[in-house]
This record gives structure tokens, sequence and C-alpha cells, in this order.
């Protein structure tokens, strides 16, 4: 070896299985292919290109992996810090964000093809990866939200109707005639707001009134919203169109493009310092990128496949594709970008 093998750096330092990273090191053999590896835990991971001081590679399933190594022939590196996400459980589909509940357990959705009624639509998911289903009669239940008192709101895309699920047990209509409901959440002040991917943002109060808050252009799949502490309304929602908004809607529903050039933008997340968590592809990657809305600097926080919807509840971040829920605890990745 004339140079000893290191890695220098890992972007971005977060990922979930089948998400591209970028590896920066020193004494990487390319042209020894058969004995130059990258490594998760014992895992080897794909190698998408690769010179002596870069490498491109795709993410392996390795729940073992306490970073990345590098190996060419006999030697091997030290492991370099990184954080993949571990799949909690699989045979979902999630459409929009999961919610948390208070003994930190994911809920999420099998929801079923349009028109579909699925047995148990809705799943209970632990932090040891079991499954608990809950046998309600919603019909492609789409978006979740928790309100003040933890009970959880179910959108349904069929019918348009927002449900309460008191306790896990009593089924109760709270919003009728939403269009096709997506998206669902709460601000601050208990109003809560649906998105109506045919262009409708409404907003809904505690007796259940309704009214239109704001239009948008329609989305070809649904509105994921998400609410900042100041209860403006964050919105995605894919078009047919490679370079879609992020839109913030204001107190008094005043439509605002924050970012555009976003391809397939669906969930999103707030973290507790205030930047905004985004599944979508932009620039030519894809996964979760890190959004400040009051710097406007976005970078990508988590390397992944096109994602559907996420979760953040303390240290912990749940994501999720159109079939799994994973789980991934940053070390110190919650400091500013700003």
């Amino acid at each position: 070896m004339l140079e000893p093998l290191i890695v220098r750096t890992v972007t971005p330092p977060l990922g979930v299985p089948g998400g591209e990273i970028e590896i920066r090191c020193r004494g990487f053999r390319p042209d020894l292919p058969y004995s130059s590896q990258v490594l998760l835990g014992n895992v080897r991971a794909e190698i998408i290109s690769a010179s002596e001081e870069r490498i491109n590679i795709r993410l392996p399933e390795s729940p073992q992996a306490l970073g990345v190594a590098l190996k060419t022939g006999d030697y091997t590196s030290p492991v370099f810090p990184f954080s993949l996400a571990q799949r909690l459980a699989d045979g979902l589909q999630p459409v929009c964000n999961p919610v948390i509940t208070s003994d930190g357990a994911v809920i999420t959705t099998i929801s079923g093809r349009r028109g579909q009624q699925v047995a148990q639509p809705l799943i209970k998911v632990t932090r040891r990866g079991e499954k608990i289903p809950y046998p309600c009669e919603i019909m492609n239940p789409t978006g979740l939200a928790l309100d003040k008192n933890g009970q959880l709101y179910v959108s349904s895309r069929n019918d348009g109707v927002v449900y309460r699920y008191t306790e896990f047990e009593q089924l109760d209509v709270v919003v009728e005639d939403a269009g096709v409901a997506c998206g669902i959440a709460f601000d601050s002040e208990g109003f809560l707001y649906v998105g109506d991917r045919n262009g409708k943002i409404y907003r809904v109060d505690e007796q259940g009134n309704k009214e239109d808050f704001a239009t948008l252009e329609p989305s070809i799949s649904a509105y994921h919203l998400a609410v900042d502490s100041r209860n403006r309304i964050y919105v995605t929602g894919p078009t047919l169109s490679l370079r879609d908004p992020l839109y913030r809607i204001s107190t008094e529903g005043k439509v605002q493009v924050l970012l555009e050039g976003l391809a397939r933008p669906q969930g999103m997340a707030f973290l507790p310092g205030g930047d905004l968590l985004l599944a979508a592809a932009y620039q030519g990657k894809k996964g979760i990128f890190r959004y400040s809305p009051e710097t406007g600097m976005m970078v990508r926080y988590i390397a992944a496949p096109i994602l559907v919807g996420l979760a953040v509840s303390g240290e912990d971040i749940f994501l999720a594709d159109n079939s799994s829920i994973f789980w991934t605890k940053p070390e110190g990745a919650f400091k500013s970008i700003s």
C-alpha cells in the first residue's frame, strides 16, 4: 500500500437502505474490483462509481452496521461513523406521514387501492418492530394526525371524510365533503387543516366547521402538510412536472412559494430547532432534505430512495416508504444548518 486506507467523509451522514452516499477517502484501489470493498458491518455495499479518493455506493440492508469501512486486499480502514436506518416493519402501505404515539410507537396505514376495503387498515408499529392492527372500517386511510389530547384523526381519500378514532375504539366523522382528502395536520390553536388534492386546503375548527383556506395547483397523488411553530402551513403535492414547489401558507391563507425545482416532494416534519425535513428528489439527489425557513438553505440530510413520509419525536426520526417503516437516531445531527 502506498498510503493508508481511510475514510475522510461520508455525505450525507444518515441513510436508508437503497439510498446513495458519497465517500471521500484515501488509498482505495478501484483497479482491484474483487478485493476492494465498501462494508457496512459485515455487509458489502454496491459500488456505483469509484476512484482512489471518491466512492459512490448504494446502501445495503445491514442492521448491525456502526459505520462505513473500506477494504482492499488484507487492509481494512477504521470504521467511519454513519447512521443507517433500521427497518422496523414491512408489509405496510403508507401514503402520507406516520404519527408517533405517547409511548413511542408509530401508527401508519395499509391504505389499499382506491375503493379497496382493507380489513385492518391501521397498524401500530412498536420499537421492537411488532405490528399491532386496528380493524377499523375506514376505506383508503391516507393522512394521519394526532390532536393535543393524543386522539387520532384519519382522512379517507375514497370518500373525502376525516374521522376521529377516539381511544382507538370509537370512529366518528369530523369532516365531510373534503374532496380527495389526503394530508392532514393540526396547528397549536386546535385548527385542523385538510389537503384536498384537487386543489384546496380546508381549515376546520374544533366544532367541525369547515372553510376554504387556500387554493393550490392540483396534485396527481396527494397533498402533504406540516405546521411550524408560528402556525404557518407547509404543503407539497407532486404533479406531472419535474419541478414542483414547496408552498407556505400564512395564518391568513396567503400562499407563498418558498422553493422550486423539487421532484416528487412528499412528506415533511419539523426538527426541534425549526428546520424542515422534506422527502423529495432535488438537483439529481434523492432522500430527505433539510431546509431552513429562515435562511432558505437546503442540504441533503438522509440518503434514501423516494420516501412518502416521516415523523420526528425528540431525537428519533421515523421514515416511511411505500411498504416499510424505518427508524434512525442521529447523534448530534440536529445542529442548525443556518
